[in-house]
């Protein structure tokens, strides 16, 4: 070997290792930003255009710092559960086309716009999981034993989990492609009995008394789950973080309860008037009412042909026929 490729050799060693020794450094400072910065203030936004955007644009540059540090977890489990939330909310409209196209008799469009929505759900799906495997490796797994938790600490297990439990489901409208794991589902609803229900929005009885719904067999005797879930949701508004509110409409469609959905959804409407979002995670509540939203757009697009009107959230359209006045605003013919 020559004296000019030892020295080239040794200069690129040199080199490799002081990249090394500056990248881990980096990745813990951007680490350190994300978990104490970028995701509490991300939490105190209403905006949930510019969170999706923000959550997608930074994922990949957070998340790759796990090659020259330990993994981010945290900051994984807070932009699974998001980015997963914004492919379920395209589509939920993907599926709102679906419906307007197969109202119209447009066979092809229709075909076309449900492809979409299901391969859209197996995006949201793919996050989502991803989400509940990063609490998994920074807590253990849900349902064996629960994890010893500060207060931070319950918030992202609770995420997770709830992640977990929207993966499964967003996985099932995708026809399985992902193939989730179903018994996270069961785990998940576990996992959140670990935490307090006063302090943590709701959400631990929510979950259990949807289960306690969808598998009646798990209830216990003399026990009304639907009770139980509405408790949870007054609790949930009372907190300002209305994510059990969203739980009792996705359980009360999912039984097929549309007067259930429906109250539930007026109840949420009414809720938002009187009272306000938690400052600190002001985010959660929005994406909560936009999952509410979602199921009040779809049903008012398969009753209507449109989504739920400007104004008019927590109203339906069999509602009109009780109110005076004109039913249609001649506005609405006027906009684009």
């Amino acid at each position: 070997m020559s004296f000019l490729t030892r020295i080239m050799l040794v200069s690129l060693v040199a080199v490799t290792s002081a990249c090394s020794l500056i990248y881990a450094p980096a990745g813990w400072v951007v680490y350190d930003l994300t978990d104490r910065h970028v995701t509490p203030y991300t939490m105190t936004t209403d905006d949930l255009g510019v969170a999706c955007s923000m959550t997608q644009s930074l994922q990949p540059l957070i998340m790759a710092f796990d090659r020259v540090i330990s993994a981010p977890d945290n900051a994984g489990i807070v932009m699974g559960i998001m980015a997963g939330g914004c492919a379920a909310s395209e589509a939920a409209d993907e599926g709102l086309t679906y419906l307007r196209e197969f109202r119209a008799q447009n066979i092809d469009s229709a075909k076309d716009a449900r492809i979409r929505e299901k391969r859209m759900y197996a995006v949201a799906a793919n996050r989502l999981y991803n989400s509940y495997l990063h609490m998994v490796n920074e807590y253990g797994e849900p349902g064996e034993k629960c994890p010893s938790l500060n207060y931070e600490e319950g918030v992202y297990w609770a995420l997770g989990n709830v992640a977990g439990l929207q993966a499964v489901l967003a996985d099932l409208k995708s026809q399985s492609v992902v193939e989730v794991p179903k018994d996270i589902a069961m785990k998940t609803v576990r996992g959140m009995q670990c935490l307090d229900n006063q302090d943590y929005w709701g959400l631990p009885l929510a979950a259990k008394a949807g289960l306690w719904i969808l598998m009646p067999d798990s209830a216990p005797e003399g026990t009304d789950p639907w009770v139980e879930l509405a408790a949870a949701s007054r609790a949930s508004a009372d907190s300002g973080v209305r994510l059990a509110q969203a739980i009792e409409v996705i359980i009360a469609d999912s039984a097929g309860h549309t007067d259930k959905v429906k109250d539930a959804i007026r109840r949420h409407a009414a809720s938002l008037k009187t009272d306000a979002s938690d400052r600190e995670y002001r985010l959660l509540d929005v994406v909560a009412s936009e999952q509410i939203r979602a199921v009040s757009d779809r049903m008012w697009t398969e009753a209507t042909g449109s989504r739920t009107p400007v104004g008019e959230f927590g109203t339906f359209w069999d509602d009109q026929a009780i109110q005076s006045g004109p039913v249609l605003d001649i506005d609405d013919l006027l906009e684009d």
